[in-house]
């Protein structure tokens, strides 16, 4: 059942406790980003794609809430299990970030979720074999796509506010994709060939969902948006943006994974990573 995404915040002693995780952000310099500063059609660009930010680090803590429960499962190295649960609270840090943003420039564009469908649940797999598709597709694909294009934003980002919250997001994506290699390192003796022909097709699967990205329509190739304002406020224009995603799937997520056997065929990798739409 889908509602409007809002956040809640308690205070008390659950702020407390929180803070003690991540006492840096209220000192970053919030009522420094000013909508009034820049063109409407920057900041409505912007205001929406600060709130899908939200939306996506929400998804990302119900996604690492499930990583966790199948590391416990496939009885991983507690370490190991130990070192993801601690994302959760990262992500929750990056919806806090992300809304602020928002909120700088005016408020959260309404958003309608399910957010009992944020997080996948493989069925119909043995504990190992989930663990594998989800860190697979958490770490693996969601995290190094996030940081991959995120870190260009970060580089082309002229405002110090949106700066320091870029910063702050990918220093923690950094062990979230480090998770990935860390978990295979672990599981690639266990995981015979008929293993690595499905986790091939889960990772077409995921990387089709996001081809949309990089496929992008004449009409979206041709929005004109002003790139001053676009990257004070953090991002970059549609078409230069269908680039950097092109070249961080090959980049940091093909590639990587190729090495260790996780693989598709050459003529799908063609066909995804083609710039035509379907």
């Amino acid at each position: 059942m889908t509602a409007p995404f809002e956040i809640e915040w308690m205070g008390g002693a659950a702020e407390h406790h929180f803070r003690k995780v991540r006492p840096e952000i209220p000192d970053l310099a919030w009522g420094s980003l000013r909508a009034e500063d820049h063109p409407p059609q920057a900041v409505e660009f912007a205001r929406a794609s600060w709130t899908e930010v939200a939306i996506n680090e929400y998804r990302a803590a119900a996604a690492f809430t499930e990583v966790v429960r199948a590391l416990i499962d496939a009885r991983a190295p507690l370490d190991l299990i130990g070192m993801a649960s601690d994302f959760l609270a990262d992500e929750c840090s990056h919806v806090e970030l992300a809304s602020r943003v928002a909120m700088e420039l005016g408020g959260g564009v309404v958003r309608f979720v399910d957010p009992e469908q944020f997080a996948q649940r493989p069925r119909g797999v043995t504990a190992f074999q989930r663990a594998n598709e989800l860190l697979l597709i958490v770490s693996c694909i969601q995290e190094a796509f996030t940081g991959g294009t995120a870190n260009v934003s970060l580089q082309t980002a002229s405002h110090p506010l949106v700066r320091s919250v870029y910063e702050m997001i990918l220093r923690d994506e950094a062990h979230h994709r480090r998770l990935g290699g860390l978990y295979f390192e672990w599981a690639l003796p266990r995981i015979d060939d008929a293993e690595r022909s499905r986790l091939g097709r889960v990772l077409a699967a995921q990387l089709w969902e996001l081809s949309f990205l990089w496929k992008m329509s004449e009409e979206t190739k041709n929005i004109v948006l002003p790139v001053d304002a676009m990257r004070a406020l953090g991002w970059l224009e549609p078409a230069r943006f269908g680039d950097v995603a092109h070249d961080v799937v090959i980049r940091d997520i093909l590639d990587p994974l190729a090495t260790i056997g996780i693989a598709i065929s050459g003529d799908e990798r063609t066909a995804l990573m083609s710039r035509v739409p379907r």
